[in-house]
């Protein structure tokens, strides 16, 4: 039985390892250190399950892979598989839940040290992030420890607190509409009165050719 829970724990972290390097790090040396740290984990789970270390270093993968660059989305296909297993026994059960829970952990460290532009970027992502911590709570909750589940809790609790006070910091986007496609330095003009804010504008509506600014157009409040 014993054997049995160990080779179906390996074989959901041997389908959990490759998402969670699949994403291309902007820094070549992390990226390396978070492979050789994932081959490691594979190689030495025996050992790690005999000496009761798998949750720790596996948690440190995760830590690795938010250091070398992972990105919100690919946490979320973490997440997502790991909601699509079914583990039988508790070892399998318990990995399941880790990752799901570090998935998140990592997300929330990501998100505490990003820079938004405006509301709405910050309040599609409390969106976004809602959504996660209620699937969460509607399919893992009965699986967690008591424990967990509360620290999970008030880390959601938080994170939403956290956006919630950058959100009223930030200004709001605003929609005009224009009788005639102005270039983007004189649609910054009329706008802000201040023509430095045409790169600005250009990104915000993903404007094929600054020379002729769409007529119905988003910006930010000055």
């Amino acid at each position: 039985m014993i054997r049995s829970a160990k080779s179906e724990a390996l074989e959901i972290c041997g389908r959990l390892m490759p998402l969670l390097i699949a994403f291309s790090s902007s820094d070549v040396l992390e990226g390396a250190l978070l492979r050789a740290k994932v081959g490691k984990f594979l190689s030495n789970f025996s050992i790690m399950y005999d000496n009761k270390t798998i949750g720790a270093e596996l948690l440190a993968c995760f830590d690795q892979a938010r250091i070398a660059g992972t990105t919100l989305m690919s946490l979320n296909d973490v997440r997502n598989a790991m909601f699509a297993e079914a583990p039988v026994f508790d070892l399998g059960v318990g990995i399941v839940n880790a990752a799901i829970i570090f998935s998140f952990v990592e997300q929330s460290q990501i998100i505490s040290v990003t820079e938004f532009a405006s509301r709405g970027e910050v309040d599609s992502l409390m969106e976004a992030m809602s959504e996660i911590i209620e699937q969460i709570k509607l399919n893992k909750a009965d699986s967690f420890s008591s424990r967990d589940y509360q620290n999970f809790v008030q880390l959601a609790a938080l994170l939403i607190q956290h956006l919630s006070a950058i959100d009223r910091q930030l200004p709001r986007i605003v929609p005009y509409s224009f009788p005639v496609n102005y270039p983007a330095l004189a649609m910054s003009n009329r706008i802000y009165g201040d023509g430095t804010r045409s790169e600005e504008l250009i990104a915000e509506n993903k404007t094929v050719h600054p020379a002729f600014m769409q007529r119905d157009i988003i910006a930010l409040s000055a």
